[in-house]
């Protein structure tokens, strides 16, 4: 396989495995198929902390650790465990793992190209340093319009602080060779922003398609949760506050008399806590909290009748597509989705799931009721889910168009030349003109 000058890649990323979440499996994905295309990639990101802000076992106590997963060479730094509510204990765990993982990036290897999540929005600090001080490009990936989220949900009240951070994501933007991004609405906000469609390539969410796929249902996790001969309808990630699940909380609570129809909800998350207290004071004995590792998804979709997504009723929420849909679908669980947008489209028009109004606690149960009773809609829907995760979302396929995208592979191979990669040879010149 031929090298390019661009064959040194540092992911850079505050959330990786062993954390379990969205992004973490997105980049464990990214890196894996970067590595099988020959690219030497190493991922830099913070000591196991997330979600619940304490570092994980085996990790506390050291200022920097060095680890292989799959293959890829993993630096930790330090970070300030802290999460939850507190504007001042989040602030300080970002800022704390983007001051170490500057410290590592400044002294470490030169990398050739920086591959950098924009979550939080201080690592772009890393990025633009590690551009103007050792000449290294980055790709921008953009998982969600953070900025966008802040404001329209209230999160960012203080119109000095929107503007400081619109500044700076709009700097870490121009100052990108690449911006990668899930969705093909998120590809048009930014190009009304400014930056070209060369500029802002197209890296969707996806799914281990070898992993996670349909299998026998696992009596281990039948039995650990007593559900036996029940109807599971699951929802797995964050509990967070844009994702609306009180919406799932009052659909369950509609559905009570349906003692076939039980609602799991695994993972963590800021709400976790609320949640769990509108069950109890609601008394739901339909509803259950649960955690698991990663390892075991493949069997927690094997006792799942069907998978639901929510996401509140905010303008920027019809651009995303959650990443939790494609899991799912992988497995062959259709999914009901309780929101707008891409995520929706893509839904009804491969007819792998069902689409109700967002934050409508009645129209969702209906869906859960209506696909409850249709087993054969069930089994039709997850088929064609599996069947569209295979030809379009598998991270092998993603990863490799992406890769295409933006010039550096040809029929499957590493590209032979660095022209795609004017970055490389540091021509950057036109385009910041370009874009001042």
């Amino acid at each position: 396989m031929v090298k390019t000058p661009g064959n040194r890649w540092l992911i850079l990323t505050q959330y990786y495995p062993p954390e379990i979440g969205a992004p973490q499996i997105r980049l464990r994905s990214v890196a894996r198929e970067l590595k099988r295309h020959g690219i030497e990639v190493e991922v830099l990101t913070a000591i196991p902390n997330y979600p619940a802000g304490k570092i994980f076992p085996g990790y506390s106590g050291r200022w920097k650790i060095k680890e292989t997963i799959d293959g890829v060479p993993i630096t930790r730094t330090w970070v300030y465990a802290g999460t939850g509510k507190s504007k001042l204990i989040r602030l300080a765990n970002y800022l704390s793992f983007t001051l170490t993982a500057l410290l590592a990036a400044l002294t470490g290897p030169r990398p050739d190209v920086m591959f950098v999540e924009s979550q939080p929005l201080s690592l772009g600090l890393v990025a633009v340093l590690m551009k103007w001080l050792r000449k290294v490009p980055y790709v921008y990936n953009v998982p969600d319009l953070q900025v966008d989220v802040a404001r329209q949900m209230g999160f960012m009240k203080n119109r000095g602080i929107l503007r400081l951070a619109w500044q700076l994501e709009n700097l870490f933007l121009r100052e990108a060779w690449k911006i990668a991004t899930v969705t093909h609405q998120f590809i048009e906000h930014f190009r009304e922003r400014g930056f070209s469609r060369e500029e802002t390539t197209f890296l969707p969410n996806g799914a281990d398609t070898d992993f996670l796929k349909p299998r026998r249902a696992s009596q281990e996790l039948l039995d650990r949760w007593g559900v036996h001969g029940k109807k599971v309808f699951l929802y797995v990630g964050t509990h967070a506050y844009y994702h609306g699940l009180e919406t799932l909380i009052h659909a369950a609570d509609l559905l009570r008399e349906h003692p076939d129809v039980v609602f799991i909800l695994v993972g963590n998350g800021p709400e976790r806590a609320r949640l769990k207290e509108m069950c109890g004071a609601k008394r739901l004995d339909n509803v259950m909290f649960a955690t698991s590792p990663y390892e075991e998804m493949d069997q927690l979709y094997s006792i799942a009748y069907a998978s639901i997504a929510t996401l509140r009723n905010i303008e920027v929420a019809k651009g995303m597509r959650l990443s939790k849909v494609f899991p799912s679908l992988s497995c062959g669980v259709p999914v009901i989705y309780s929101g707008f947008g891409e995520a929706a489209e893509m839904l009804i028009a491969n007819e792998c799931g069902l689409v109700v109004e967002p934050e409508k606690a009645e129209l969702l149960a209906q869906a859960i009721s209506t696909l409850a009773s249709q087993s054969d809609l069930r089994s039709d829907l997850g088929s064609k889910g599996r069947i569209l995760v295979q030809k379009e979302y598998s991270w092998s396929a993603i990863v490799e168009r992406w890769l295409s995208e933006i010039g550096l592979v040809e029929d499957g191979q590493l590209a032979k030349t660095d022209a795609a990669f004017p970055a490389l040879n540091g021509d950057m010149k036109d385009k910041e003109l370009a874009l001042q």
